[in-house]
C-alpha cells in the first residue's frame, strides 16, 4: 500500500478512498479464481434475478416500501440495526419516534450506491437527497440518480436554487459530497450560503455498511459486477444507523458524532479523491 501513501491521511492514517474489493472479482483473482467464483454463484444469481426483474419494475412503477424492503432486506440480504444516541434499544417504540420525519434535514455519510435507497426505506416514504458539489451548490437526487452518480460522477442531478421548498419534505444531506469507503468523515462541503438550513430541525445520521467491500469510493468495477455480488453473497450483512438530534445547526457537533462512532475526520476531499482517481486507473497500481 506504499504506493497509496499520498492519499493516506497525515493524521489518521486513514485511505478514505482505497476501495475493498469485492471477493467475485478482486483483482488479485486470477482469471480462473474469477470464472470458478462466477460460474459456482451462477445458480443464486439466476434464481434470483427473475425476483429481482419483477420487483425492481413494480418498485419503479409504484414505490410502494413494500417492494424495496423486499429487494434489499430479502434479496440483498441486509439487516438493520437502528440507534438513537441517549436511547436504550429496549424503548422500542421511543426509538421509532426518532425516525425520519417531514421537516427534518438529516445530515450524512455517503459510502455506496444504495444509499438513496436505504434511505428512503429508512424514511418510509419518499425523500429528498441533496448532495453538494466542489463549491458549494446543492444538487437534487432520486435514489435512482445517486446510484448512477456514484458509478459515474459526471452525472448531475437538478441544481437547487432555494431549499424552502422542500420543508414539508424528508432531506438527506451528503455533506461530503462524494462517497468514501466508510473508514472515515471527508471534509464537509461549505455550502453556498443562500442556502438555509435553519428552516429545517437537524439531524446527523452515522450509517456504515458491513461487509465493508459494498461501499464504493471509486468506480473500481461496473454496475452489472457489483448487482451480482449484491445477489450472490451469501455473508451476513448489516446496515447500522445511528440519529443525533440537535437543538440547532452545529457542524463541529455534528462532526464530532461521527468521532464518537469511529468515524474520525481526515483532511481528504474532493479534488483528492480526482488525483487518486486519475492515478488508479492510469497507472499500474490495482
Amino acid at each position: 500500500m506504499e504506493k497509496f501513501s499520498t492519499w493516506r491521511d497525515k493524521g489518521t492514517g486513514i485511505s478514505p478512498f482505497i476501495p475493498t474489493e469485492i471477493p467475485t472479482f478482486g483483482k488479485k483473482n486470477t482469471s480462473v479464481q474469477t470464472t470458478i467464483s462466477i460460474i459456482s454463484l451462477l445458480p443464486i444469481f439466476l434464481i434470483k434475478l427473475p425476483f429481482l426483474i419483477f420487483f425492481t419494475l413494480t418498485y419503479s412503477i409504484t414505490g410502494l416500501n413494500v417492494l424495496l424492503k423486499f429487494i434489499i432486506q430479502v434479496l440483498f440480504g441486509f439487516n438493520f440495526d437502528f440507534s438513537v444516541d441517549g436511547v436504550k434499544r429496549s424503548q422500542v417504540a421511543k426509538l421509532e419516534s426518532y425516525k425520519p420525519k417531514v421537516g427534518n434535514l438529516i445530515i450524512t455519510n455517503y459510502a455506496t450506491p444504495l444509499d438513496g435507497f436505504i434511505f428512503k426505506l429508512f424514511s418510509g416514504r419518499d425523500i429528498v437527497i441533496l448532495v453538494p458539489d466542489k463549491s458549494g451548490d446543492l444538487y437534487k437526487y432520486t435514489p435512482c440518480q445517486l446510484w448512477n452518480f456514484t458509478f459515474d460522477s459526471s452525472i448531475k442531478g437538478e441544481l437547487v436554487t432555494e431549499l424552502s421548498k422542500y420543508k414539508n419534505s424528508i432531506v438527506f444531506l451528503l455533506v461530503e459530497g462524494t462517497s468514501s469507503n466508510n473508514k472515515s468523515i471527508l471534509p464537509f462541503i461549505n455550502l453556498n450560503p443562500k442556502y438555509e438550513l435553519d428552516q429545517f430541525n437537524i439531524k446527523s445520521l452515522i450509517y456504515k455498511v458491513s461487509p465493508n467491500y459494498f461501499t464504493m469510493p471509486i468506480p473500481y468495477i461496473s454496475k452489472i459486477k457489483y448487482l451480482f455480488e449484491l445477489i450472490t453473497n451469501i455473508s451476513k450483512k448489516q446496515i447500522k444507523l445511528k440519529i443525533y438530534n440537535y437543538e440547532k445547526l452545529d457542524f463541529g457537533k455534528i462532526k464530532h458524532s461521527y468521532e464518537l462512532n469511529s468515524l474520525n475526520s481526515v483532511k481528504l476531499n474532493i479534488d483528492d479523491k480526482e488525483k487518486f482517481v486519475d492515478y488508479y486507473f492510469n497507472y499500474d497500481v490495482k
